[in-house]
């Protein structure tokens, strides 16, 4: 195998040990408290800019999964790239992505092209923008994808406070818009002394309700009262800690006092950080943004909200 090809392959075998590192902790294993910031920047709302932090909100060493392992001598396995047609190794400098523009119909996608697109979706763009306000009963729960908590950075904790204690006051929920990894569009909503984002799918990939079939049969009144009978009887107070993963908990009751051995791994990936920044003075801004949102709504647009955020950076 040439040089370059075992390169490739040595750096395939480090990210699949980095994706599986999670696999391997033990529950006292975890992350420090709070875990690694994966996302810095600044939430803009009006002529606010908050300064602000993203962690995930998800425990991964919590989550269950396996590392393929060489049963002769537990060596990790690792997968390599071939070709379909001519069934050989294809370095990484000549593999390209595809994209499917119509049934098996597919077009080449350069990687300068992709990061173009990137760019121009707010690649690089440390700011989520909070675009509307809704009621929290409008947004469809079928949307969420995944939780983060979003904790205030240094210089923001009373503008923070304030949106959070806001929000839930009134009953509503933030629609902002973010980079992270990829354009997101997320809920805002306040989570005990938090704010958390909740990333949302888009909705074209939702499928209707309406593609399935449902019952059209009335049920009488007395199988409802019956019905109601018996959920009033089964309601209590909700407990999360009552209802522990048994998956996991049945795989630690079975591999306790097995064999332990480690495996060489790859460093873990740095954390994305992004470029500190000042608030401005809270209620001016929040005075100015009541005015200019008198004269009608704002249009949910990515360029002015950059732009008046690296006004409110200036002003700082």
């Amino acid at each position: 195998m040439s040089t370059k090809r075992k390169s490739a392959a040595r750096a395939t075998g480090a990210r699949h040990a980095r994706r599986g590192t999670h696999a391997r902790r033990s529950s006292g294993g975890r992350t420090p408290a709070g875990g690694r910031t994966i996302w810095k920047g600044h939430l803009t709302f009006g002529l606010v800019s908050v300064p602000v932090r993203v962690h995930a909100a998800i425990e991964s060493s919590e989550h269950v999964s396996f590392r393929l392992l060489h049963r002769k001598d537990h060596a990790p396995i690792t997968y390599k790239k071939f070709c379909s047609k001519e069934d050989v190794e294809v370095p990484a400098d000549e593999v390209v992505r595809g994209y499917e523009v119509a049934k098996n119909k597919f077009t080449v996608v350069e990687k300068e092209e992709l990061q173009e697109v990137q760019e121009e979706l707010g690649e690089g763009q440390h700011t989520i923008e909070l675009l509307q306000f809704v009621d929290a009963a409008s947004l469809d729960p079928l949307l969420f994808d995944r939780p983060y908590y979003l904790v205030p950075d240094e210089g923001g904790e009373k503008a923070y406070a304030l949106l959070r204690d806001a929000l839930r006051d009134s009953g509503r929920v933030g629609v902002a818009r973010l980079y992270l990894r990829r354009p997101v569009l997320a809920a805002l909503l306040p989570h005990e002394k938090l704010l958390t984002l909740e990333a949302m799918r888009p909705f074209e990939e939702l499928r209707k309700a309406d593609d399935f079939s449902a019952p059209d049969r009335k049920a009488s009144e007395g199988e409802k009262r019956m019905a109601r009978a018996l959920i009033d009887e089964m309601s209590t107070e909700w407990d999360p800690r009552a209802h522990r993963n048994q998956y996991r908990a049945t795989l630690e009751k079975l591999l306790a006092g097995r064999p332990r051995f480690a495996l060489a791994e790859g460093g873990a990936e740095a954390a994305e950080e992004g470029k500190p920044g000042k608030v401005v003075d809270l209620m001016e801004a929040l005075r100015q943004s009541l005015g200019s949102a008198g004269g009608g709504k704002r249009s949910a647009t990515r360029t002015p909200a950059r732009k008046r955020a690296h006004r409110a950076r200036r002003s700082a």
